[in-house]
């Protein structure tokens, strides 16, 4: 898995690549963190390149998202797709995490 960070408008994205599983997800982990120690509490994860997520990457989002709203901001999801999508449906968790399929509507969501 590679995360590749990066800001629009002053929005922290982060982008993953590769599967995210038991064995890789504290490194997604410690890169919100670390955003959480910079003040960023609205934060953006792109899923479009990730085929396969495992429980433990829906932990970690989940996880994530509630430590923000400790500090009144949120954590949007961005591209969905195949198995990823069947797994968030399957948890209930597309329920619980907003869910865009565009960047600017996410960015925007934050205004």
């Amino acid at each position: 898995m590679d995360l590749i960070r990066r800001e629009v408008d002053s929005i922290p994205i982060i982008d993953v690549i590769g599967e995210v599983d038991l064995y890789n997800t504290k490194e997604l982990k410690d890169l919100i963190d670390q955003l959480i120690k910079e003040g960023k509490y609205q934060i953006i994860i792109n899923l479009e390149k990730v085929p396969f997520m495992d429980s433990s990457g829906i932990g970690t989002l989940v996880t994530s998202m509630y430590k923000l709203k400790k500090y009144h901001g949120n954590l949007k999801i961005l591209k969905i797709v195949g198995s990823v999508a069947k797994v968030f449906k399957m948890t209930g968790m597309d329920a619980h995490l907003e869910i865009y399929e565009n960047e600017e509507d996410a960015v925007r969501s934050f205004k």
